[in-house]
């Protein structure tokens, strides 16, 4: 780490050096860019794409302008060196190849070498981040109301709740909003010290907020994200015990099963309807599969029956081809190359070349290998919330609202390729941003600037 400079008049450093504060339009502008990064959850667009470089170059300005910054960690220097390995060989693949091969968004496993400068303005917008994150939940409501379609919902059509290009999109977005705004009202009935204003305002907004999101998680009808959040919402529950009184918990947890079961109960005819096929489907498939041993002929006869529905056919079908190109590459994958080798695989006239599960995507692409070091860095990042949870940098509500989020949204990941849309990107990058700036906590190091520099910026703002 860089060595404050000394002061010769007085021999000291102490007073030498002070931590950066942001001018007000730089707080403000910056403010609005996370909005942006974080606006996948409500509108299905690139923005976040064109917006989060300029948080980079914020904070990389300021990093490299301090004179005392904090040191890159084995796991800053593991995500920079695994996004320069996928650039390296996405330009390689691409120069060598005949057809000059790029994949199908490719590019996007680069985005870990972002994460440790993301931490750094994580860093830089601490001081507001409580007012942005308030600012996310109003943008929640506004937009679940603006799109909520109630009418179809309880006539019992299927709906896409949100500005998304499917109703899938839009379920996993509102399972995720509902599991961040049960933790956020939690944070505020549980930490007095709390600014008792947004507190308020949590208190009036949350309960409109889950009542919307499982309103539209139920009218988008995707059975992956009832599966996901049907596993999650134990957990939730079980979590929000430890927050309240055991009895005051008890009831509160017993009433919302309770109202989740009457309302599941009430629409029993049409979650049969919707879920029905497939479940008998699988049913049928896991028999198969338990009297051949024979798992390749149990899939491949699902998908000739006529009885199978077509989004359980697709999927099986791409899981094939998926699991064709890994078995004939798996340590470490096709690169971009595997779109080429799609075109030669048993199913390959299947509508999509989207996979649908997240983890064949990573796998096709880069196999083994990279299945190992994306678990390393995540297994890192979590690490690192949960460290700065036990020496109480941040709070309990922060890390259960992570952990219980990446846990329904990794669910997601099984029946969907939700890593490779707008809102799984920006949660990757906004959430290993946070890890980041907690691991940047647990060290202890800012940024620090002599304090003169530090006047001369305040007032030329």
């Amino acid at each position: 780490m860089n060595k404050p400079p000394v002061d010769l008049a007085s021999g000291n450093n102490a007073g030498e050096l002070v931590p950066v504060v942001l001018p007000q339009s730089l707080i403000i502008l910056g403010s609005l860019l996370w909005l942006v990064v974080v606006s996948p959850l409500f509108v299905e667009s690139a923005a976040y794409r064109y917006v989060a470089p300029f948080l980079a170059l914020i904070a990389l300005h300021y990093y490299r302008t301090a004179s005392v910054r904090p040191r890159t960690n084995w796991l800053g220097w593991l995500c920079m060196g695994w996004g320069t390995y996928v650039l390296i060989r996405f330009v390689a693949i691409f120069l060598m190849t005949p057809e000059h091969t790029i994949g199908a968004s490719d590019w996007l496993y680069a985005y870990p070498f972002f994460f440790p400068i993301l931490g750094v303005a994580f860093l830089l917008y601490e001081p507001v981040l409580e007012k942005i994150i308030a600012a996310v939940f109003a943008v929640a409501l506004i937009m679940l109301i603006a799109t909520q379609h109630f009418r179809d919902v309880f006539a019992g059509e299927t709906v896409r709740p949100l500005i998304m290009n499917n109703q899938i999109h839009g379920a996993v977005a509102c399972g995720m909003i509902l599991i961040f705004t049960a933790f956020w009202l939690l944070h505020y009935l549980t930490d007095k010290s709390s600014n008792r204003l947004i507190a308020r305002f949590a208190y009036i907004v949350s309960p409109l907020i889950a009542a919307l999101c499982l309103m539209a998680i139920y009218g988008a009808k995707s059975k992956g994200v009832w599966l996901a959040l049907g596993a999650t919402l134990p957990v939730l529950g079980l979590v929000t015990l430890t927050y309240l009184r055991l009895k005051t918990g008890l009831i509160v947890v017993a009433c919302a099963a309770v109202l989740l079961l009457a309302g599941a109960y009430g629409v029993r005819h049409n979650i049969e309807k919707t879920a029905g096929p497939t479940v008998s489907s699988t049913i049928e498939m896991i028999d198969n599969i338990t009297k051949n041993d024979d798992l390749s002929d149990a899939v491949s006869s699902t998908i000739t029956s006529d009885t199978t529905p077509f989004a359980m056919d697709a999927r099986l079908q791409l899981w094939s081809n998926g699991w064709e190109l890994f078995s004939s590459a798996p340590i470490f994958g096709w690169g971009g190359e595997w779109v080429e080798r799609w075109k030669h695989t048993r199913y390959a006239d299947v509508q999509y070349t989207l996979l649908h599960n997240g983890y064949l995507e990573m796998l096709v692409r880069h196999g083994l290998f990279g299945g190992l070091v994306m678990t390393v860095i995540l297994v890192g990042l979590i690490a690192n919330v949960w460290r700065a949870r036990k020496a109480g940098l941040i709070p309990r509500t922060a890390w259960h609202a992570y952990a219980v989020c990446l846990f329904f949204f990794a669910l997601t990941l099984l029946s969907n390729s939700n890593n490779r849309l707008a809102i799984g990107e920006s949660l990757a990058l906004t959430s290993s941003a946070f890890a980041c700036w907690c691991s940047i906590r647990l060290s202890g190091e800012r940024l620090l600037i002599p304090a003169k520099k530090q006047q001369a910026e305040a007032v030329s703002a």
